[in-house]
């Protein structure tokens, strides 16, 4: 029997029965008023069952029923009866709806009501208005890899789902699919616009119309399978999300019955039929954040191609100057094409730059001005709205509870902000994919995990609707508390994850703890809440190396907590504590000092040991950068003693490298280099963990960076440079910026300039600025202009001498006193070379005047040299010999045997001009050969051409 044929329902017939109402002419299963998607030859078998209630169907009836003029398996038949049974799902659970009756059949066995209604509904015009010819479209930007692989995906299916978030362009890409492909179907291609209409009994008679037949044999699914049956046609059925189970129903049974028929469908969610192929359609691609600096590279980007090429063809002109504001637009817009289009028209009256201002803000200006675009077309909030009211209450109100999150997050992330709602994490997993499936979501895999992000145009929407139910302020309590434990987790995982687990394991919520924080202390008016959610943060921002943040975030948590007396004191401490790291960093050293000893006090009143030390070890290191050697030494003796009694063996070496580095300042240098070689020896590798939790840097950069110093010093300038770069390479792979900072500034670029290897040099003054700006530091920032300004100096660049007296200026003036000595040595050559003798004599004043404040002695044997050499420019000649002899023998004393050699070098240049001959050159002779002479400073290349060219024999010989 034809399945037009078959015997039939009254029309109107309805089956009501528990939850459950069937209306077999409209093929539509419903469970208290919402659809449930069921294959047709599920809905026929209980269509047969339902007919015959309470008595006994056979296999064989079913079968033929079902499956007409066809052989099926009865395996077949188990299949659709168990998912008949999954679907009707009862409450009570007990009850029973189809019963098996062994060796005979099955039994529809619960109670069934059947209502005939007198009359059917009026055909709507929506349904009408099909006339099955494609519409005249745009030419589509950016989509043709899309439409190949469409192409190839319709050779292996007859049924394709196109699925993606609203406005991406589904529809656009369908009608221009289905216009290259209408040459390959005899019967060409008929469109269906299902947008208008609002029940699913209409989907049948809206195809018949769109074909050209109005009449009441089309109104069945067997009347259209009877209408298409024989023609070669493709059938696009667009915008299906809202009737979802009706379409399903419809493409299951066409696609099974018609061998011929080929459909494409546009939906923001997958019909889950048996034959269905589903097509993603991603987003337009954008320029990624940072990649604006050339025209070329920001329109490569279909997103912004859209865009330009939309808001020309309404009388934009396009400027280079725009570009970066054009790139902005489009990643604002997450690549939607609806939202694109709708911008495009906004830049005849704005300017790229201020749209790119006032989306930031809002989408509210996103506003077709057409009478062509579908109501749900006029406006991207009217597009977002139609995907939300097609979700299940419990659907929508955990994505309005989502879009607190900024960024990416993982079901243990949606579960535990979303803790308040009280639903276990099935159900949240359930929701989770059913909201991705439908498009609302963005999912993706990072490291073996499942991610969801929600576009900015979604989420923008979604918190919108968050704000007019009343629940954003129940939702952002939620998901700070989330935060707070899990940054709190982050604090105590630090000490033993790897660098590289916890960056990715932490790093990515980053930005939703600045936003929890925001809110906390602004519309949330819980400054307790922002306190300790600064105060889980702290971690995460010292391995980001973010000190401007860190630093405005801390102290607005600092001046709530004084403003909260009965608040954990505990909390104030921690604060206190990064905030001493802070203010070094912002060139605030001094403040940082006396803050530091307030954090002690309140550390030693609670009884914390950890926070003591670790306080009692920044103020160390803040006092050696003021040049407070005698200070520092005494903090770390401190520090000695907390840690004997706290027993944590770990910080041993970082005291021991802090005392190595300031016995070194104070003339130590052989001492110091011995204990910096011990110590890299016992730590000469990598850590994974870098040690910073007390001492701010890398433990094993910050022994090489002194281990480099004191190389040089020494007399090891190969082995110095080496160190350095072998230091400077750590910093850069654990990417650790401080660290980096840290040897560059104190280390390797004041080496690389000592030995005269510029190029090295500049190559490291560059990294210095690039670190600089990342960590957004104050305090380094003169020490990197210095540097440059002696490398332009040695290459004869103008107004040099000038920028490195400013730049040791803005450090003497923010406390920056290490090393001040040896800086201002730099200045004084420099100023020698330029014939500048009136600075040189102030440089070397000055540095002699730091050196005998501060105790920093190691390179006084260079301001001997230094002081000499004006002396001998100015015609003092017994004077510049008795201070060069004098350097020489103070460099001998401190074993300083490269500022030995400098001063040698100068000796034997003066007696040789003197034409006198007091043994200089068979003393540098002796000197040199002391050195490891490979050519690794300057130097030595100026030692050894003074040695090749003796002087001329004296007139006497």
């Amino acid at each position: 029997m034809d399945p037009a044929e078959r015997p039939d329902s009254p029309k109107g017939r309805t089956y009501c029965f528990g939850d459950y109402r069937f209306h077999p002419d409209r093929q539509l299963l419903l469970r208290c008023n919402e659809p449930i998607s069921l294959g047709s030859r599920a809905l026929d078998l209980l269509h047969a069952l339902l007919r015959n209630a309470g008595t006994v169907v056979s296999k064989q009836e079913l079968m033929h029923f079902a499956w007409p003029n066809t052989f099926v398996h009865e395996a077949n038949l188990k299949v659709n009866i168990a998912g008949l049974r999954k679907a009707l799902r009862s409450s009570p659970p007990e009850t029973r709806y189809i019963a098996t009756v062994p060796g005979r059949g099955y039994r529809f066995v619960a109670p069934v009501q059947i209502l005939d209604l007198p009359s059917e509904k009026p055909t709507p015009a929506a349904v009408r208005a099909n006339t099955g010819k494609l519409p005249t479209a745009l030419p589509l930007i950016g989509r043709e890899q899309a439409l190949a692989e469409i192409d190839g995906a319709l050779l292996e299916t007859r049924l394709l789902t196109i699925v993606g978030a609203a406005g991406v362009g589904k529809s656009s890409v369908a009608i221009a699919q289905a216009a290259r492909a209408a040459c390959r179907f005899e019967d060409g291609v008929c469109y269906v616009d299902l947008s208008a209409i609002d029940d699913p009994q209409f989907v049948v008679p809206a195809i018949a119309f769109a074909l050209g037949r109005d009449s009441n044999f089309v109104n069945t699914l067997a009347g259209l399978a009877a209408l298409l049956r024989g023609r070669g046609i493709m059938l696009v059925l667009d915008n299906c999300e809202h009737l979802l189970s009706g379409v399903a129903s419809v493409a299951d049974y066409l696609c099974h019955l018609l061998p011929g028929l080929s459909l494409v469908v546009t939906s923001r969610e997958p019909l889950r039929c048996r034959l269905e192929l589903v097509y993603r359609l991603p987003p337009l691609p954008c320029p990624p954040e940072g990649n604006e600096a050339e025209a070329a590279a920001v329109l490569g980007f279909s997103a912004v191609q859209l865009l330009v090429h939309r808001a020309q063809a309404q009388g934009y002109q396009l400027d280079e100057s725009d570009l970066p504001a054009l790139a902005a637009i489009s990643r604002r817009l997450d690549g939607i094409a609806l939202a694109i289009e709708l911008a495009a028209s906004q830049l005849t009256t704005q300017s790229p730059a201020a749209l790119s201002a006032i989306l930031e803000k809002s989408f509210a200006t996103l506003v077709s001005e057409t009478d062509a675009a579908p109501a749900r077309h006029k406006t991207l909030m009217a597009t977002l709205g139609w995907s939300y009211q097609l979700l299940s209450g419990q659907e929508a109100r955990l994505l309005r509870h989502l879009s607190v999150f900024s960024g990416g997050f993982g079901l243990e992330d949606a579960v535990g902000a979303a803790n308040h709602l009280q639903k276990n994490a099935d159900d949240i997993a359930t929701w989770l994919e059913s909201l991705a499936s439908k498009s609302l979501l963005t999912p993706s895999y990072r490291e073996g995990r499942r991610w969801y992000r929600l576009l900015d145009t979604t989420r923008s929407f979604m918190h919108e609707r968050l704000r007019e139910t009343g629940e954003l302020r129940t939702a952002m309590i939620g998901y700070s508390l989330y935060l707070l434990s899990r940054f709190e987790q982050a604090e105590a995982e630090w000490a033993w994850r790897t660098r590289e687990d916890w960056a990715e394991l932490y790093g990515p919520a980053g930005n939703d703890l600045r936003r929890a924080i925001d809110w906390s202390f602004g519309e949330g008016e819980n400054a307790e809440l922002g306190i300790r959610l600064t105060v889980a943060g702290i971690t995460l921002w010292r391995e980001q190396s973010s000190f401007l943040e860190n630093r405005s975030r801390v102290q607005t948590a600092l001046d709530a907590a004084r403003a909260l007396p009965a608040l954990d004191s505990s909390l104030r401490m921690k604060l206190i504590a990064v905030q001493g790291i802070n203010l070094c960093q912002a060139r605030e050293i001094a403040s940082a000092v006396e803050l530091l000893k307030e954090g002690i006090r309140l550390a030693n009143e609670l009884g914390n040991i950890e926070y003591r030390a670790r306080m009692s070890g920044l103020m160390a290191g803040a006092q050696f950068f003021m040049g407070r050697h005698q200070e520092a030494l005494a903090s770390l003796s401190q520090l000695r003693v907390i840690i004997d009694v706290a027993d944590p063996g770990s910080v041993e070496p970082d005291i021991r490298w802090h005392e190595l580095m300031i016995g070194f300042c104070r003339g130590g240098i052989s001492h110091a280099y011995d204990g910096l070689q011990k110590l890299a020896r016992e730590y000469s590798k990598v850590s994974h963990r870098s040690q910073v939790s007390r001492f701010v840097i890398d433990r094993f950069v910050a022994i090489r960076t002194f281990q480099a110093v004191a190389a040089w010093a020494i007399g090891r300038p190969r082995q110095a440079i080496e160190t350095a770069a072998e230091a400077v390479e750590a910093a850069t792979s654990l990417e650790h910026a401080v660290s980096s900072v840290f040897v560059l500034g104190l280390g390797a670029i004041p080496v690389a300039l000592f030995s005269g290897l510029f190029d090295v040099a500049q190559k490291w003054v560059d990294l210095l600025s690039e670190n600089i700006v990342l960590i957004q530091d104050e305090v380094w920032a003169p020490n990197a202009r210095l540097y440059q300004a002696a490398i332009d100096h040695a290459r004869g660049l103008p107004d040099a001498l000038e920028r490195m007296r400013g730049a040791i200026d803005e450090m003497i003036e923010s406390d920056m006193l290490v090393h001040a000595p040896v800086r201002l040595a730099l200045l004084a050559d420099a100023a020698l070379l330029g014939d500048r003798l009136d600075l040189a004599e102030a440089a070397v004043a000055q540095a002699f005047h730091y050196s005998r404040q501060n105790g920093e002695h190691w390179s006084d044997a260079e301001l001997f040299r230094l002081q000499a050499m004006i002396g001998w420019r100015r015609a003092d000649l017994p004077q510049a010999r008795r201070l060069l002899k004098k350097a020489i023998h103070v460099a001998e004393q401190d074993n300083a045997l490269s500022f030995q050699l400098r001063a040698a070098i100068c000796l034997a240049e003066l007696e040789r001009q003197s034409g006198s001959d007091e043994g200089a050159l068979e003393s540098l002779a002796l000197l040199y050969r002391r050195f490891d002479n490979d050519g690794a400073s300057a130097d030595l290349v100026k030692a050894q051409a003074l040695l090749s060219d003796p002087p001329p024999e004296s007139p006497q010989r």
